[in-house]
């Protein structure tokens, strides 16, 4: 049973990791960032709300809500920031 709970939380660890990558990467202003920035968040999203259906009977909600978030708002500061330097330039 413990290694049934330790691959949980690597799954788990997996998926929040993603859409924090993500978010972190969003912050720079180069291209390979950038490509970073939207591969993570879209597994980010997609793994986000796999596991908040697997897991809708319980608290699979909350759990998929910080993940799929994560992703969504990488995208919108990564577009804000590409938009804001277009206008200052």
């Amino acid at each position: 049973m413990e290694s049934l709970a330790l691959l949980a939380s690597l799954i788990l660890l997996a998926v929040y990791g993603s859409g924090l990558i993500a978010f972190i990467c969003s912050w720079f202003r180069n291209r390979v960032s950038e490509i970073i920035t939207y591969i993570f968040s879209g597994i980010s999203v997609v793994s986000g709300v796999l596991v908040g259906f697997s897991l809708r009977e319980g608290n699979g909600f909350v759990i998929a809500l910080i993940p799929t978030s994560l992703g969504i708002i990488s995208v919108w500061n990564l577009r804000r920031r590409k938009r804001d330097a277009a206008i200052t330039s």
